[in-house]
């Protein structure tokens, strides 16, 4: 039929301890003019086989039935379920693809199809039944790997041995320039400077990150690095990845695909990720309460870009997660006041007092949840400068990050708790 286009993808799917994916279930998708409509079917080989999971339990689980993909425009996503979506690469991915192709944006369907050795999680895309295999974790130099980075970013041209170091995949860490290299038989991210940066956000995502852990907070192994022209690379172990060189992947979903909320819209809260945790997870007591001392940090430090796809949680056995470690954790020092993700639904105002009028959601009295919050206040408030001064912080930028956890105090009521 005229104007109308058929695709067809097979989606994978590393299992437990498996070093090579299996194929797990076919997406197929109609577009017309604007709109795009399809199903998703789980194989029936995949359906019967030992250890099969569901790619998400609560939105996609195991069943011989197809899903049938509602009609949506192509401006608002499409028909693709957000839990394949979350296998899409990021803007920093989407950018180095572009440039291998010349300058042409690809496709979703190409984009899913060019990053399944680099992205987050378990899955991966086929255009046959036949899985990719998998390819050698890269070694390379930290130093390369920031020239190769720098050359991209500026339109320069790129030398073979270079451009072979930018992995294209939908690695966690949003439009900030990056790339994965193994490093101790273990497989991490490093992220670099991107170009006009005012200031040094590699060196204050170290010490969030370090704040963070003396919070209560999971964070994976992080360093930094200089990687010459005066510049740092901040560097995390990836948590999806394990086993001899990182042979191994561990599925992902993030709180967008849990909730089934794009990431980029404003619904959504910590709220009702906290009732997705109840549901799904291996430890919900302790899972709970770290998201919500996550919220609390976040109000302290004046992290607002903590939206949907910045939460996610970790297979962990049958239909059981974990809460994932914290990743992209940055003071954003522009002191506004609101939150990417709402704390209750009700509004995206930072505030301490709604944290704590939502105690009970995360299994938490208001006097436990109030000592949490006098607990991190005091961390963040006597401690940061300590984080700053291990990692080189230079003057002017501590000075900033000073005045910066000094204002969001009155931005989100602190006095009204004694701090």
């Amino acid at each position: 039929m005229s104007g109308i286009s058929e695709s067809t993808l097979y989606v994978g799917l590393y299992l437990a301890e498996a070093k090579a994916p299996v194929t797990a279930a076919l997406l197929r998708l109609e577009r017309s003019a604007l709109r795009e409509n399809g199903y998703f079917a789980y194989g029936l080989g995949y359906l019967e086989r030992p250890g099969a999971m569901a790619l998400n339990p609560l939105h996609l689980p195991l069943q011989r039935e197809s899903f049938v993909l509602p009609s949506r425009l192509l401006r608002e996503g499409g028909a693709v379920p957000l839990t394949l979506r979350d296998a899409l690469p990021d803007a920093w991915g989407l950018r180095v693809l572009a440039h291998e192709l010349g300058g042409r944006l690809p496709s979703e369907r190409e984009q899913l199809l060019l990053t399944n050795a680099d992205r987050v999680g378990a899955m991966v895309f086929s255009e046959s039944r036949e899985m990719p295999v998998a390819e050698a974790p890269p070694h390379d130099n930290l130093a390369d790997l920031a020239e190769a980075v720098r050359r991209l970013q500026f339109d320069m041209d790129i030398p073979k041995p270079l451009k072979r170091l930018l992995l294209r995949g939908g690695s966690l860490g949003g439009a900030r320039p990056k790339a994965s290299f193994m490093h101790d038989h273990a497989l991490w991210l490093a992220k670099f400077p991107a170009a006009g940066d005012p200031l040094d956000v590699q060196t204050l995502e170290a010490v969030a990150m370090g704040l963070a852990m003396n919070c209560g907070i999971r964070v994976p192994q992080f360093m930094t690095l200089p990687v010459g022209r005066g510049e740092t690379a901040f560097l995390s172990r990836r948590f999806d990845r394990f086993g001899e060189n990182a042979s191994r992947r561990l599925h992902f979903l993030s709180a967008s695909a849990l909730l089934d909320i794009p990431y980029e819209s404003s619904e959504g809260s910590y709220v009702e990720f906290a009732r997705v945790i109840r549901r799904l997870s291996l430890r919900p007591g302790a899972d709970l309460e770290e998201l919500f001392r996550r919220m609390v940090f976040n109000l302290l430090i004046d992290n607002s870009d903590d939206h949907l796809k910045n939460h996610g949680m970790l297979w962990a056995g049958g239909e059981r997660y974990v809460l994932s470690p914290a990743y992209d954790i940055v003071p954003q020092l522009t002191n506004l006041g609101y939150q990417m993700l709402s704390i209750d639904g009700t509004t995206q105002v930072s505030s301490l007092e709604l944290a704590i009028n939502a105690a009970p959601h995360f299994d938490l009295n208001k006097d436990k949840a109030s000592a949490i919050v006098r607990e991190l206040a005091g961390i963040v408030d006597g401690q940061w400068w300590l984080h700053a001064k291990v990692q080189g912080v230079p003057d002017v930028l501590r000075k900033r990050l000073q005045a910066c956890f000094q204002r969001q105090k009155e931005v989100i009521g602190a006095a009204g708790f004694g701090l």
